[in-house]
């Protein structure tokens, strides 16, 4: 039974009015109660006793929440196999187990079974509100990742047709249907996430999550908890990269800056299917297509004892190669014309003009952040124009300036990369953090950059 000193009237700071939730649970009293205490917190609550009148219920009407029993007597199906069958049609809706026998192996059995929480008969109604509170709040924020996460699949597609491109593209169709996992190589600002949400959404994981991960920005200390989550006394605190993506798929960008040791425990994942999350020894089954690009070879690293040789076996599945776009200059038109649509649309400026001003200002160009930059480039002339080359640093660098005609290729990029990363720096006030986000590089590399032209800052991380 239910704890008989319920606080009925909490004001939680949240309206959760129009939250629809299904309670199962074989004995009226307690059915009762607890949609009694739903209904004056401004939910709308429906009661079941049984596994069968649950599942027509289910198949007729959508729930936001489900508040179900361990121990249902003349029922078809007992909580746990009921959970069973609730999560293979509908993994997202938050389920509540409840029991008055419980012990640790049905808690775990129920979190393991895709239980949003476990609670032990008799618990107040305060306690039943913040977590339904929870719930409701943790299912919301997933539906509106997920709904980034496409839109951001959406954003932008996988544009050229050059003879190198194409056989990206044919290796990607031929690669994507199986389950094979995949090393993208290539410089900064190549396309290698493209590369992964192309794969990711031709796959037959493409209805789960793609969820893409930077092993260069993570803290080495944390870098566990992020991977396989956190849990405190059997409860889950904090849910891992790897229980995002399953059913889905996990994408590791650069993975060469992996700790050695955080590899060993990726290994095991790809060998067991399973994984530990961070304070817990209860293995964690998952499906998951893993993913993972670098810009450094992985087979120098594991000769430079920095990689992992068995893990490096277990990824070389395949291995996709993406081209720099001085590799590629026939696609330039083509990615002109497609940036444009997105950047001009809320400009003066026509296309013909941002044709002019890319091929006057840029002949013989080396291209060194590739595609990134040539996005990066339009979208900025979308919204300055031409005014941008009587910019005395971008002259400095060489530019749009005729000096740069007189330096050797290797002089003239190196004096354009100081100036612009000096600009770029000076702009976020030293913070190394956001000026790599924004020019679009792994913060470890722009760190060796600076190093090799011989900028010093005041580091602002």
């Amino acid at each position: 039974m239910m704890n008989q000193e319920p606080v009925l009237n909490l004001h939680l700071g949240y309206t959760m009015n129009g939250k629809n939730i299904l309670v199962i649970d074989d004995e009226k009293d307690i059915r009762d109660s607890i949609s009694g205490i739903l209904n004056d917190e401004g939910y709308y609550s429906e009661t079941v006793k049984n596994s069968q009148d649950a599942l027509i219920k289910i198949t007729d009407n959508t729930y936001d929440v489900i508040i179900l029993d361990v121990w249902l007597n003349e029922s078809e199906l007992d909580g746990i196999q009921l959970l069973k069958e609730l999560k293979k049609t509908d993994v997202d809706t938050p389920v509540i187990i409840i029991s008055g026998h419980g012990n640790i192996e049905i808690a775990v059995d129920a979190i393991k079974n895709g239980a949003y929480e476990f609670i032990e008969k008799p618990f107040s109604s305060e306690r039943l509100l913040l977590t339904v509170k929870r719930s409701i709040e943790t299912s919301l924020v997933k539906i509106e990742n997920k709904s980034l996460k496409q839109k951001n699949l959406d954003d932008y597609n996988f544009i050229g047709s050059s003879n190198s491109i194409i056989k990206v593209k044919q290796l990607i169709d031929k690669v994507a249907p199986t389950s094979s996992r995949v090393i993208i190589y290539g410089d900064s600002g190549t396309g290698k996430d493209l590369v992964a949400k192309e794969i990711h959404k031709k796959s037959k994981f493409s209805d789960g999550n793609l969820i893409i991960v930077n092993s260069a920005l993570m803290e080495p200390d944390g870098i566990e908890e992020e991977l396989f989550g956190l849990e405190e006394n059997s409860k889950l605190i904090k849910q891992g990269f790897f229980d995002q993506a399953n059913n889905g798929t996990l994408f590791i960008d650069e993975i060469g800056d992996m700790p050695i040791q955080t590899q060993s425990k990726i290994l095991r994942v790809l060998t067991d299917s399973s994984f530990y999350r961070v304070g817990s020894n209860i293995p964690v089954n998952i499906s998951v297509r893993l993913l993972c690009s670098s810009t450094e070879n992985l087979e120098k690293l594991v000769e430079e004892g920095n990689f992992r040789m068995d893990l490096f076996h277990r990824l070389n599945v395949v291995s996709i190669t993406l081209p720099k776009l001085s590799d590629r200059i026939q696609d330039i038109d083509e990615l002109i014309e497609y940036f444009s649509k997105i950047y001009l649309s809320n400009s003066n400026f026509k296309i013909n003009d941002l044709h002019s001003y890319i091929k006057t200002n840029y002949v013989n160009y080396d291209w060194p952040g590739n595609v990134r930059e040539l996005r990066n480039i339009i979208e900025r002339y979308c919204i300055i124009g031409e005014k941008i080359s009587e910019n005395k640093d971008e002259l400095d660098s060489g530019f749009n300036s005729k000096n740069v005609i007189s330096m050797p290729l290797k002089n003239a990029r190196k004096i354009f990369e100081k100036n612009y990363l000096e600009s770029q720096i000076q702009r976020f006030n030293g913070n190394i953090s956001k000026t790599a986000t924004f020019i679009g590089m792994e913060r470890s590399a722009l760190h060796r950059k600076l190093k090799q032209l011989g900028i010093s800052i005041d580091n602002k991380e």
